[in-house]
């Protein structure tokens, strides 16, 4: 036996292709446990982005959902205003991260770091909403309509509302970005625009802090 292996390793010493299999399967191995490793590392961190994505949609939803229960409420209905704690959706994540949230007119968006990438999701608004405080969105419709809205003072509209909607529709772009430290106002409002004959009221939701 002892003879044997002698020959063997004589073999590799005096065969240099018996040295070059050696060394390619030496190679082989190693980048084959490499990849299996970098395979297993990168199921570890898709697995864990998945959980980030499933939570950030669970809190996304929630959101555009009370902004959407507020507009969808009738507007005789006693339900005209809540708050929402921002500070309970950074509890719901498994890990602690840095949480942002941002609300227009038009979306919720939510995204955190993660790896040392972003992970995000979005919402569409079903309803027309504007990221105003209600004095904030009065001082700018008298500055601009001369009149705040209101019931005592309808918007005068002698193009069927499309001045007052349109110019609500730009102001819906902007984005509030939520301070995680301050409660999240939703409240549903009514502005009231006349032709000179009939009044009509549009219902939008507001988001604010």
């Amino acid at each position: 036996m002892k003879k044997q292996k002698e020959v063997c390793i004589h073999h590799l010493i005096t065969d240099d292709s018996a040295w070059a299999d050696l060394l390619l399967s030496k190679t082989a191995l190693i980048l084959a446990t490499v990849t299996i490793l970098m395979a297993v590392y990168s199921l570890a961190g898709s697995s864990s982005d998945l959980v980030r994505k499933d939570e950030l949609e669970i809190i996304t939803v929630d959101i555009a959902s009370n902004i959407d229960s507020m507009g969808a409420a009738h507007s005789d209905s006693s339900i005209s205003y809540l708050e929402l704690n921002p500070e309970r959706y950074e509890q719901q994540l498994t890990l602690k991260s840095d949480l942002n949230i941002s609300i227009s007119g038009e979306y919720v968006f939510c995204t955190l770091k993660e790896n040392g990438h972003d992970i995000s999701a979005a919402r569409q608004l079903s309803y027309r909403t504007l990221t105003l405080n209600p004095q904030e969105l009065r001082n700018i419709l008298t500055g601009t309509f001369g009149a705040d809205g209101n019931i005592s003072q309808p918007i005068i509209s002698v193009f069927p509302y499309a001045d007052v909607t349109e110019f609500l529709a730009g102001m819906g772009t902007d984005e509030l970005y939520v301070n995680m430290s301050k409660e999240i106002h939703i409240q549903r409002t009514t502005i009231f625009v006349t032709d000179g004959s009939e009044v009509n009221g549009l219902e939008y939701v507001l988001v604010y802090q």
